[in-house]
């Protein structure tokens, strides 16, 4: 068994990069907990310079999944049930905070926008694209976000956002989750349409709560897999 270099190092972009080493991380294909991440070693996996390495190590490290150790390098963390437990909880807090602050600032028009995000997430769900619905339930938060405009809040959200997506993706994020994202979705903009701050808090809060049950739960059903299975850092068997 042995590590080679890609064929094409200019394909392997800093945020292909990041992508791949979260993925990595999450699946625990190659990196266990604790496990050091080399600048040398992964340039060389990568066939790319230091930089987009340290990039991709700097993105990382703010997603919470490593840690850079003076005189030690980067370490990879646990990313266990309290990770993730406490990952949701800071975007429940911080999401809530956002849907009041929005409520509280909405206009027809940015309800009308919200409006046909809404709608593009659900039909999308109802023909059963979840790639679509994914992005579509993405651009609804964001443009919420947008409305509550607090920069630092949103950047915060916006920098764990990938990591989520991974978790989902590693997961599975299946129908009747989709169908609760519906409902809560409608539930959101009946109160900002009422301009009612706290029930789009609560709505929100208990969007984020009932991801978070099913996210664990997912978590507690699947077992990782072990370091020989296939990963997506281009080693081969031979």
């Amino acid at each position: 068994m042995v590590m080679h270099k890609l064929d094409k190092p200019t394909q392997a972009s800093e945020t292909d990069i990041t992508d791949r080493l979260r993925d990595a991380i999450i699946n625990r294909q190659e990196f266990d907990a604790g496990a050091p991440l080399r600048i040398d070693a992964l340039a060389t996996r990568f066939g790319v310079s230091h930089m987009p390495i340290r990039a991709a190590l700097q993105r990382l490290e703010s997603e919470g999944l490593i840690v850079a150790q003076p005189n030690k390098g980067a370490r990879v963390v646990s990313v266990d049930e309290t990770f993730v437990g406490e990952l949701l909880d800071i975007r429940m807090l911080i999401e809530s905070y956002l849907a009041r602050r929005a409520a509280e600032r909405m206009t027809p028009e940015r309800l009308a926008q919200l409006e046909t995000l809404r709608a593009r997430h659900e039909e999308a769900v109802g023909r059963g694209d979840a790639a679509v619905a994914l992005a579509a339930n993405r651009d609804f938060h964001a443009a919420i976000h947008q409305v509550a405009a607090n920069r630092d809040a949103g950047l915060i959200l916006d920098r764990h956002w990938r990591l989520i997506r991974a978790l989902w993706k590693r997961y599975g994020y299946q129908a009747d989750r989709f169908a609760g994202v519906v409902a809560d979705h409608r539930l959101l903009l009946a109160a900002f349409a009422a301009g009612d701050g706290e029930s789009a808090a609560a709505v929100t809060a208990a969007h984020t709560a009932r991801a978070k049950l099913v996210l664990l739960s997912r978590m507690r059903e699947n077992a990782p897999p072990s370091a020989a299975d296939a990963h997506p850092l281009g080693r081969r068997h031979e």
